[in-house]
């Protein structure tokens, strides 16, 4: 836990996922607004980005050439920011929705898809970084994952059986 620029984390994290959508005709597009300052977990962040950016390349875009993700984040209310991973890909069913966060859930098994990332991400956001993930998406419209998190995660959580002294 430290305290760090979210806008400089989305930077560092595009740059490590430049080899794999330059692979593709995709593109990504950032709009964080400046001097968000978090005090959290950059590591786990990052990894939310890294799956959700990851989701889009292998889920998002099935049978579309070319597409666009859109990373953005901004400061909603004292204390929370909203940062927001869309795509203007394939869509989601609302059948899929309401399993998409589900381990082992993938409409790609065999293909790339290990049905873990998204349950991944829902499993950071809640249980570490204290916040809400949400999906906002259609049938051929695209897709919006939808994370808000406290600027100060809360206490990191005693695992069970753990004593003070290690």
């Amino acid at each position: 836990r430290r305290g760090f620029d979210l806008r400089e984390l989305v930077h560092e994290i595009t740059l490590a996922m430049e080899p794999a959508v330059r692979k593709t005709q995709h593109r990504v597009l950032v709009d964080v607004a400046p001097q968000l300052r978090l005090d959290s977990y950059p590591g786990p962040l990052g990894q939310v980005l890294i799956n959700l950016i990851n989701n889009s390349l292998t889920h998002g875009f099935a049978g579309k050439e070319c597409g666009t993700i859109t990373i953005q984040a901004a400061a909603t209310v004292p204390g929370w920011i909203e940062l927001s991973v869309s795509d203007d890909g394939c869509g989601i069913s609302a059948e899929h929705q309401k399993h998409i966060f589900d381990p082992f859930f993938t409409t790609r098994l065999g293909q790339g898809g290990s049905g873990l990332g998204l349950h991944i991400v829902f499993s950071l956001v809640v249980e570490l970084l204290g916040g809400r993930v949400d999906v906002v998406s259609a049938p051929a419209a695209g897709a919006t994952f939808r994370v808000r998190i406290p600027t100060s995660a809360p206490p990191a959580k005693v695992l069970a059986g753990s004593t003070a002294d290690g």
